[in-house]
């Protein structure tokens, strides 16, 4: 493992989250149920820790109290390449645009260049899974164990193309975000990624395409969907035409979905299907 984290076994002081209960008020009148991580609508601060360096560097980059009085969350990045979403979160979480630290980059590919642009950043590079290429790399119960030391509250695929283990999706429950280049549930599952998305999708003749960010489950692609961007696929388009023009909606919905998660405002309704509260309307969804 790249980044050592070293830490000491604290208690936790809980108290009640009260914006999250107003906001938990609010939605039950309209059947919804607002999504949280796994503090469970408790506010939970460590008394006493003792980090390394390289961790207490990450933790404290921009602080930890977000613009709007909410104690900024913790994300981890997974990456298989060159991590343009990636990039584009860090950027918005460093502009102040989005109330989060991105404190870990997880990879299959050490020598990727989202792992790069981590390291650049001064951001802990973890290698997962362990492999033949990659024999540095953690198993799933050390995985685990370094995003609970990094107190990490969402994990976030940006480009990752191997299948997330089932004991960290149950780990992190409605707390794992994937962005995948097409309108699930078309053109998704294993084998789809990169340009052989957008192929089958001007082969099959369909007029649209887009981005898709999407909760993670056990399967490829199959989460709950949280928010679609629509791109119209053109008469003359080459694969590569389309995959710049999804990218570049790829960089926007995955910031705001990912601002409306780390800001309290992914409701569920009763029959699992999340929605984002606007900012600006609390009564209104998408």
């Amino acid at each position: 493992m790249e980044a050592a984290i070293a830490s000491t076994a604290s208690a936790l002081r809980c108290s009640p989250n009260p914006t999250l209960a107003r906001q938990q008020r609010g939605a039950r009148a309209v059947g919804l149920v607002v999504s949280q991580p796994q503090s469970r609508g408790v506010r939970c601060e460590r008394s006493t820790h003792r980090v390394s360096r390289a961790y207490a560097a990450v933790g404290t980059k921009g602080g930890d109290a977000g613009s709007v009085g909410m104690k900024k969350k913790r994300l981890a990045v997974f990456v298989s390449g060159g991590g343009s979403n990636f990039r584009a979160i860090h950027g918005a979480a460093l502009r102040g645009e989005l109330n989060a630290n991105v404190v870990a980059l997880v990879t299959d590919k050490p020598g990727c260049g989202g792992a790069e642009h981590a390291r650049d950043s001064g951001i802990p590079v973890v290698v997962f899974p362990n492999s033949k290429s990659a024999p540095e790399g953690v198993s799933t119960d050390e995985l685990l164990n370094t995003l609970r030391e990094l107190r990490v509250d969402f994990i976030l695929l940006a480009g990752y193309l191997k299948l997330i283990p089932v004991e960290l999706v149950q780990a992190y429950p409605r707390s794992i975000l994937n962005i995948h280049p097409s309108l699930l549930p078309a053109f998704g599952g294993k084998g789809y990624y990169g340009l052989k998305v957008h192929k089958a999708v001007i082969a099959s003749g369909a007029r649209y395409s887009g981005p898709t960010v999407h909760f993670v489950d056990e399967h490829y692609d199959t989460g709950r969907t949280l928010a679609q961007r629509v791109v119209p696929v053109l008469a003359n388009d080459t694969p590569e035409q389309l995959a710049t023009r999804v990218l570049h909606e790829e960089h926007q919905v995955y910031v705001d979905a990912v601002t409306a998660l780390c800001d309290d405002r992914i409701v569920w309704r009763e029959d699992g299907v999340p929605l984002i509260r606007s900012r600006t309307s609390p009564d209104k969804y998408t």
